[in-house]
């Protein structure tokens, strides 16, 4: 499995509850249609056990390999969403990573 993950801050300008609206029915409305996007979770932080970065939410893309992840960068790049549908100015990203995933099960 491979995962995007990325950690991010709501911008200044717009409320939670805004931004949450935003995202409920608008972002994983066009989230859904990526092929190959398998799940998405949201982390929402509640604490900072070390540092000083904060972070509202941590999200994961899961896709089953990084074939996947690229063909749906591609489409991306191929199927771009409008400025006012998409995250600019709603989302401070802070780190943007992709990473192989492990599991170990107790």
């Amino acid at each position: 499995m491979v995962k995007a993950i990325l950690g991010y801050d709501i911008e200044p300008n717009m409320s939670v509850q805004a931004y949450e609206k935003w995202l409920r029915e608008v972002h994983i409305e066009d989230l859904r249609r990526i092929p190959g996007l398998r799940r998405v979770v949201f982390n929402t932080v509640v604490g900072i056990v070390r540092g000083a970065t904060t972070f509202y939410r941590i999200a994961e893309l899961h896709y089953d390999s990084m074939e996947d992840f690229e063909k749906a960068a591609q489409w991306r790049r191929e199927n771009p969403v409008s400025e006012e549908r998409g995250p600019e100015g709603k989302t401070r990203f802070r780190f943007y990573v992709v990473c192989e995933t492990e599991v170990i099960e107790f």
